[in-house]
């Protein structure tokens, strides 16, 4: 509740192109502390010292929902995942791409994005956290690098694995296969991601059972299962 306070009492700065001014605040000796939303950001905090401002940029014009299936109801429909033109397709954060799976997000509730990162190897991620009540990660194609706080030494994501990845869990993406992909789901379908400057990965415990926000990390690896978990999805 701290920080929600501290934005609310920041000087905000229009800003035309979010990402651009990022890296002049940067230049000038500020750090990134909060980006909103994910998928298509267009509100930064940045701090340098005592000093905290509000960045706000208006919508990108070239954000486009997926039209093909409005979907109404996760748990009973089917996510559409054939190939998508480039004009789907946004850039979020750490340089990701993003598209989404239900057009309205059902009235904000829930999100469901289809996340590809093209070019492999090192991503340029940083610790962070999300301010959600759920997020389920499922890896649909390629490997990707990942690691979480209090769950031991980073370990890859690959096709068939889900990740339930609870409430402000610091985590991070270390790197990736070229154009591997991933469906993240998360309520609400809008959420702040904060950065954090204290906590360093992997943590040198490890706490299986520890609670965030009343939830516990869980992984299911596909290869240790006798029967795979799988998302119902359309990919022709």
């Amino acid at each position: 509740m701290e920080k929600e306070l501290e934005i609310a009492r920041m000087d905000i700065i229009p800003v035309e192109d979010l990402d651009t001014a990022i890296e002049q605040y940067k230049a000038l000796g500020y750090r990134l502390d909060m980006i909103f939303p994910a998928d298509n950001p267009r509100e930064a905090v940045m701090l340098m010292g005592e000093e905290s401002v509000r960045l706000i940029a208006g919508p990108k014009s070239n954000v486009q929902s997926l039209k093909s299936q409005d979907i109404a109801d996760i748990g009973h429909e089917t996510l559409d995942l054939r190939p998508a033109s480039d004009s789907e397709w946004t850039t979020g954060r750490a340089g990701m791409e993003y598209r989404d799976l239900i057009p309205d997000r059902m009235d904000g509730k829930v999100i469901a994005s289809h996340i590809r990162l093209a070019t492999g190897g090192e991503v340029p991620d940083y610790v962070h956290y999300h301010k959600i009540d759920l997020q389920m990660i499922y890896c649909l194609k390629g490997r990707i690098k990942v690691v979480y706080e209090d769950q031991g030494e980073p370990f890859w994501l690959e096709p068939g694995d889900c990740v339930l990845q609870p409430p402000e869990i610091r985590h991070r993406v270390l790197e990736c296969e070229a154009n591997s992909e991933v469906i993240e789901i998360t309520m609400p379908a809008e959420h702040e991601t904060w950065a954090e400057h204290e906590i360093s990965l992997p943590t040198t415990e490890l706490k299986p059972d520890r609670g965030f926000g009343g939830q516990r990390f869980f992984c299911h690896k596909a290869v240790n299962s006798d029967v795979p978990w799988q998302m119902n999805l359309k990919t022709h």
